[in-house]
């Protein structure tokens, strides 16, 4: 494999390592604050319980940033190696710890839920939870939903080992999978699952096919584990649903949209926007192919770089790509560039091919130190680019955050891919400008166009496949092939005529589908690409005073619903669909002069 310079990251300057004395003094304090907490419990009654509810919401503040940071720190050294044993070990210890700190919550938490409104605000009326007010009333949304200390005790303790265990089984079999497939000289080589995803974006298309038809074979393989896994993920959050509809119905949908602060009217507009518009991405596919000169593109070319043109941007090495990450960043403001360049000399980022690591790239961090670290595996292509700078944008996000108090900072996952993809448009815009032949520009825009179909078709595919499935599921069990059949009609549906076969296997290989929490881990990214479009567009119209508006929004993302901060910083309602058809405009423009360069080059 070519030599691309991809670093590891550093966690050492967070814990010194798994059985460090530092970890474990945080463990210790964590069980003992679980203590003190569970002694305060009983007094959560009488004339006292105000003092003793802001008294276990301090401790509470403190347990949780310790925890959170027990538990980032064994996932990500369990990310690099799913093989990790002791990684492994220490992740369920402390979930189990996080179990138990729910738990001893639990009647702070029903204090919070059930207190009357004049009650509610001394709570808030404390030194300690100034920071703490969006916080709790964001809890209340939920208070009719609220089940008895006991039934909730007991659903968070079997929740460890049943519900999140599921979750837990896939990401251990995809992280254990040996496949042996053709490499590019014809000789057999032994990869991952993660090494298998990312060469659905390689510049061979023999390469890609053969990554895409062995993860329909390593999944077809261990199908019937996948349908019990999804099965089992379904059948627990509906009962959830059921068990919290005795009050206010509770749909299946309540829980995700909850997390993400948004109303069911917002994300019916914005899926009934997607599917009006699809014709859009069945365009860009359309031209995609043409480039390929195949007469519909193959699903195995969803990823694909741009075909290999005389004069276009050659395969890049990691630190000639955060090069490019850096002068992009540096355009919306200089503060952008340097935090990028200290994600990189500061080794927060683990870019390096490994067979075991885990598929895909996220963005995690530490609440202790405040700051963040980016996983992915970086093969040199456009497309792994675009991912370090989405990745990084998540950091960016974080770091904008990190003098605001922690209660302040926990955006939820549709404003989060906010930053993250207004960082991939940054960049793909400073490659389009540089580009000094049509050749490199037709490479870029194809990197930028290829977004279209993603968040318009691909992401509402999955999101309209979960909701069919669970909406079925209230009646019986999945098997394979009803998935498969499920995943091919949804395909269909949003798709069309556009791709020369349905991705049937989708519902397997598409590890966003077992991730336990969020549930319904995809219209948010469609949001968050939708809405970085209307963020984009404001720097033409703010000029100089534009980075302050970005940054001012970024701050509001921890403390507001997302129908309120549109409503503050665009002045539009995203029930509505003026908002989401100024953000289509700029596709649109995109579109037209993707289809014009390759006119104008004759291809």
């Amino acid at each position: 494999m070519q030599n691309l310079n991809t670093p590891e990251w550093d966690l050492d300057s967070e814990y010194p390592g798994l059985d460090s004395a530092e970890l474990e003094q945080d463990c210790s304090r964590v069980q003992q604050i679980i203590q003190e907490l569970v002694a305060c419990g009983p007094q959560m009654k009488g004339t006292a319980v105000l003092a003793n509810a802001q008294a276990m919401a301090s401790k509470q503040k403190e347990a949780e940033v310790l925890l959170y940071n027990m538990i980032s720190y064994s996932y990500l050294k369990r990310s690099t190696d799913l093989k990790n044993t002791a990684a492994r070990k220490k992740f369920e210890q402390f979930r189990k710890i996080s179990v138990k700190l729910t738990q001893s919550l639990e009647p702070l938490n029903q204090f919070v839920m059930r207190a009357e409104e004049n009650i509610f605000a001394q709570f808030l009326d404390h030194p300690d939870l100034a920071d703490s007010h969006f916080y709790y009333s964001n809890q209340r949304r939920n208070r009719e939903r609220l089940l008895s200390l006991e039934q909730e005790n007991l659903l968070s303790g079997l929740e460890l080992e049943g519900f999140q265990a599921w979750g837990n089984l896939y990401t251990n079999l995809s992280g254990s999978i040996d496949y042996t497939i053709q490499n590019e000289d014809n000789q057999p080589e032994s990869i991952g699952v993660a090494r298998l995803i990312s060469l659905l974006g390689d510049r061979n298309t023999q390469m890609r096919e053969r990554a895409y038809r062995g993860l329909e074979e390593v999944f077809s393989t261990h199908q019937e584990t996948c349908a019990s896994i999804l099965n089992a993920l379904s059948g627990w959050r509906l009962e959830m649903a059921e068990r919290r509809s005795q009050t206010v119905s509770t749909h299946f949908l309540t829980a995700p949209l909850h997390s993400n602060r948004m109303q069911q009217s917002t994300l019916d507009t914005m899926i009934s926007m997607a599917y009006e518009h699809r014709s859009l991405g069945h365009k860009i596919l359309n031209l995609q192919a043409r480039l390929l000169k195949k007469p519909k593109l193959d699903p195995w070319d969803v990823q694909a770089p741009a075909p290999e043109l005389a004069g276009a941007q050659p395969a890049l090495d990691f630190n000639a790509a955060m090069d490019l990450i850096v002068d992009a960043f540096n355009e919306v403001d200089p503060s952008m560039g340097a935090f990028a360049r200290k994600m990189q000399h500061e080794n927060w980022i683990d870019a390096a091919a490994q067979d075991h690591k885990a598929p895909g790239a996220f963005c995690s961090g530490f609440k202790k130190s405040r700051t963040p670290r980016v996983l992915m595996t970086y093969l040199g292509s456009t497309s792994n680019l675009i991912t370090l700078a989405h990745e990084i944008g998540h950091a960016f996000h974080s770091w904008t955050l990190r003098e605001m108090p922690l209660r302040e900072t926990s955006y939820p996952m549709s404003l989060a891919e906010t930053a993250s993809t207004f960082a991939e448009t940054v960049v793909r815009q400073r490659l389009l400008r540089q580009a000094q032949t049509p050749e490199a520009k037709l490479a870029i825009l194809w990197q930028e166009v290829s977004a279209i179909p993603t968040f318009l078709i691909n992401l509402p595919v999955r999101y309209s496949f979960e909701k069919a499935y669970y909406e079925a599921r209230t009646e019986r069990s999945f098997g394979p092939a009803d998935l498969q059949e499920l995943m091919g009609n949804t395909w269909q549906e949003w798709y069309g005529d556009s791709m020369s076969e349905n991705n049937q296997m989708f519902w397997a290989t598409k590890m966003h589908f077992y991730i336990t929490n969020p549930s319904f881990y995809n219209f948010p990214y469609s949001f968050g690409y939708l809405f970085s479009q209307g963020i984009y567009a404001e720097r033409a119209k703010r000029g100089e005073g534009f980075f302050r508006f970005y940054q001012e929004l970024l701050k509001d993302t921890g403390r507001m619903q997302v129908e309120d901060l549109v409503l503050k910083h665009f002045g539009l309602a995203l029930d509505q669909p003026a908002f989401w058809e100024q953000c289509l405009q700029i596709l649109r423009g995109h579109a037209n002069s993707f289809e014009q360069l390759i006119g104008e080059l004759g291809l």
